[in-house]
Formats: C-alpha cells, structure tokens, sequence
C-alpha cells in the first residue's frame, strides 16, 4: 500500500468505528494492546515530556498522560485526531494535545522540540517500506533529549512466519498481514537502531500470542476465535506471569525500551 492509502484507510476507519469499547479501531486485539500499554507505562516517569507516534483515536494516549508531565499524540487521519480530542476532553485530561500530521515529517512539525520520551505502539508498521520506517526512527532520535527513551511496540515478519507454521501444522489458517501493514524484519531493525540508540530492554508476547493464535482457535473450532473473548484474557493473565523463552520465536510483537546515544 502507498503513503496515500494508508492515511485513507486510517481515515477511513475513524469514520466508521465505534468510538465505545474495549475494540477500538488502532486496538482490535484488547488484551494484546493492554499487555503492550503496561510495558510502555513501566518506563514513563511524571517529569517527561512525551510524543506518541501513531496516537490515533487516543486509546492509550489518555492512559500515557496520567503518568507523565505532558503528552503530545501525533496521527495522519484526521478522523482519529477528532475522537482522540473528543476522549481527552470527555475524561477531563489537560496534559495532552493533538497534532494532525506523518510520522515521516515529525521533525519539521516539531522543528526545536525536545521530548524525554517518544512512544511507538504499533506506528511504524503503519510504513510501507523500510526505508520509510529507518527515516522515522532517525527523525525520533534527533527529536529526544540526550539519555531520551524511544519506546517502542511493534511487528516483524519472520515470528509471523515462525507462528504460521505452528498453524500450518495443526490445519489453521494462515494469520495473513493486512495490506497497510510492513512488520520488519527484525535483525535488520536491531542492528540500525543499536547505531544510534542502547538497548535497555526488549520483551515479548510469546506466551499470548501462542495462546491466543494457536490454543484458543484449536479449542473453538468449527467457530472463529474473537479478541475479546475470555480465552484471551485468561491468555494475557498468563502471560503477565509466565515469560516462556522459547515462545519468543512466535512473538511476531515486540517491546524495546531504547535510549538515545
């Protein structure tokens, strides 16, 4: 998919979503996003300045502010701007502001802007090439404060691949890659972010996603498996305990925590 079509798609579903619920349009698996907003929250502090990339209609946004001094969420989709703004306004939070715009032109929307720490969940995905998503990360480092944290969720290909076959295995269907969606690749991402950035932590979903991807739809078959059923969240509770490493291989969602050099 073009840049283009991406921002019309996300513009496209803030039109068309529900605005209420656990399943939002940016967060469709609600227990997978809890478990990815807890290990983002872990590294806020209440004296940062924050920027989350990819804010959307403001899910998690809301969540980000009460621990930190200030939040800026940034998306292309004006239609997830309005909700995002809508939220904020609802739940009476006055440390967050909106700006509509890419990911690809953060540094001249912020031009001199400095953040202690910058939030990804999920965002760079949303970039249809690497090269695109390199760009990013770039742009997020020269906007970080010295020692600054760049925070960061998102997919990659090969752990998809790794689950599929699992699935494969056991007659399930494929989980396809929607169309606006680039995982990458990530030894590729790691050895480019560790010239710019150190790694503090990397963590992985492992144990979720192979509950939730491959136990939870063997168990109710002939009917599809739903996000929020209560599989999952038995699934997640599990996971917040038990981090098994040799599931990592089938975490196709990664954490990183990394600091500015």
């Amino acid at each position: 998919m073009k840049l283009e079509a991406i921002r019309k798609h996300w513009e496209e579903e803030g039109k068309r979503f529900p605005t209420k619920g656990k399943i939002t349009p940016t967060s469709r698996d609600p227990y997978l996003a809890l478990l990815e907003r807890e290990k983002i929250i872990r590294h806020l502090k209440s004296s940062y300045s924050a920027l989350e990339l990819g804010c959307g209609d403001a899910f998690h946004t809301v969540h980000y502010a009460k621990h930190v001094r200030k939040i800026t969420g940034i998306d292309i989709a004006e239609s997830l701007i309005s909700i995002a703004r809508k939220r904020a306004t609802s739940q009476s939070m006055r440390n967050i502001d909106f700006v509509v715009g890419s990911a690809l032109d953060i540094k001249k929307i912020f031009q001199t802007r400095q953040f202690d720490c910058i939030i990804s969940q999920r965002c760079l995905i949303n970039l249809p090439e690497w090269k695109h998503q390199r760009d990013v990360i770039l742009q997020v480092h020269d906007l970080l404060k010295r020692d600054g944290l760049f925070v960061l969720t998102e997919g990659f290909q090969k752990e998809v691949c790794n689950l599929n076959e699992i699935r494969r295995r056991l007659g399930l269907p494929e989980i396809k890659v929607v169309d606006y969606n680039k995982n990458m690749v990530r030894e590729d991402f790691e050895r480019f972010a560790r010239k710019h950035f150190d790694v503090v932590e990397v963590l992985h979903h492992g144990t979720y996603l192979f509950l939730s991807r491959i136990y939870h739809p063997l168990v109710v078959l002939p009917n599809k498996p739903k996000h929020d059923s209560r599989l999952n969240r038995i699934a997640m509770q599990i996971d917040r305990s038990v981090q098994i490493a040799e599931l990592e291989k089938y975490s196709y969602n990664l954490f990183y925590a990394l600091r500015r050099k």
